[in-house]
Formats: structure tokens, sequence, C-alpha cells
């Protein structure tokens, strides 16, 4: 949602930190720059999840402030690759270098201060959310640099041919594989979306210990309970 208000209102709640989506969501580079700068002086981390793996879609977002990026649709390790050095200054990457920019102080940071802070916070997310990865998935959280892996339930019910079906055993047994083995390799934190505070209970118990929720489906289906009970 295109609402930096509802950063400040997560950063105020409690929230551990923010995804804001490019994704899907309408908001352009510039609103994002306003969501980042929400953000930071709501004090509450941000990242983004970027519209695709073309590393200027990294470079914008991390230009802006952000302190990282979730790329979507990783399938092989040299997605993730790819996404982790479109993220981090040479050696580590290719991002290329403007003090210019936001994450630059507009020009009063110092090539050697914006590379140190960068190098220490820029977080690299990647997420898997197709039949296509599911082979891949150890190479992929064996990936250097790469913080996290964060299954994407509905894109990965879709191409599993179960759309909006994320319940269904063939889905369930995917995601259940996806945690095996990055936990078989010792890879990353793992990440998931949630519907519901159980739904949430239940993921953490299965080994998720990033679990997100969408602002957007909060607020309707708020409404439509509200509107609901108001008609009875």
């Amino acid at each position: 949602m295109p609402s930096p208000a509802v950063v400040e209102m997560c950063a105020h709640v409690g929230f551990d930190f923010v995804i804001l989506d490019r994704e899907h969501g309408a908001a352009g580079t510039e609103t994002i720059e306003h969501h980042v700068r929400a953000a930071d002086a709501a004090g509450i981390p941000s990242i983004v999840r970027v519209p695709g793996r073309a590393p200027e879609h990294a470079l914008h977002a991390l230009d802006a402030g952000a302190n990282g990026i979730l790329m979507p649709h990783v399938i092989v390790p040299e997605d993730a690759s790819a996404a982790v050095g479109a993220a981090h200054f040479p050696p580590r990457g290719i991002r290329g270098m403007s003090t210019s920019t936001r994450a630059g102080r507009h020009g009063l940071a110092s090539p050697a201060e914006t590379l140190s802070r960068a190098g220490r916070e820029t977080v690299v997310i990647g997420q898997v959310e197709d039949a296509a990865a599911l082979p891949n998935v150890a190479g992929i959280a064996r990936t250097p640099d790469l913080d996290a892996v964060f299954v994407g339930p509905a894109d990965l019910s879709t191409s599993l041919g179960f759309p909006g079906q994320p319940g269904h055993p063939d889905v369930v047994a995917a995601v259940d594989r996806i945690r095996r083995d990055v936990e078989s390799v010792g890879g990353p934190p793992l990440a998931n979306f949630a519907r519901s505070e159980a739904e949430a209970a239940e993921l953490v118990r299965q080994g998720f210990t990033i679990v997100c929720f969408s602002s957007a489906a909060i607020l309707s289906r708020r409404l439509a309970d509200l509107v609901a009970a108001l008609k009875r």
C-alpha cells in the first residue's frame, strides 16, 4: 500500500521491520524513498521487494536508503548470487557508488562511510516461489551473503497448479521441502507470510523465524468484518 503513514503505524505498534513492495505495489521510485524516509523517522528498518532481477532495481532501492532488498522469483543459485551482487559494493558485488543519493546523505557522507555502513547493514533476501526452484533450494541457501530465504506461498501455489490454495497438501509439502533443504545445509533464516496470529504461531513452530503479514489484507479484512458486524 503506497502510504508512509502505514509504515509509521507499523513502527509505533512494534513490528521489527517493514517490506515495501515494488513488485506488486503501486509505489514508484520516488514514493518508495518517502516510505523509507518515514521508516527512518519512525525507527523501523525497511526492506524493498524489488520488481525484478535487473541490478538497477536494487540500486534504486538502496540509494533511497532502504536497509535491504527482497528479490522475487529466485529459481537457481545464480539468481541469489546476482541479487547479492546487485546489493553490495565491490569487491562483494557490482553496486554503483554515488554519495549524492539519500543513502549517501545527499553528498555529506564520505565514500568510506557509505561503503562501511552498506557493508554492515545491507540485507539481501531471496524469495523462493516457483516449482522450478524446488530442486535448487539447497544451492540457493548456500549462497554467500544471502541473509534469508523467503517462501512465497501465493506464487508457489499457483506455480504448482493450485492457485489460491496455500493449504493444499502438495503446496504444504513443497513448503516443508524448502524448509528442510535450507536447514540441511545450515542455510540462512527462513521467512514466510501468515494470514493470522494462529498461522504465524504455526510457522514459528515449523522453524520459520521471520513471519510477515500483508497490510492491505489486514485492512481489507478488518473493514469487511466491520461492515458485516454493522449489518448484523
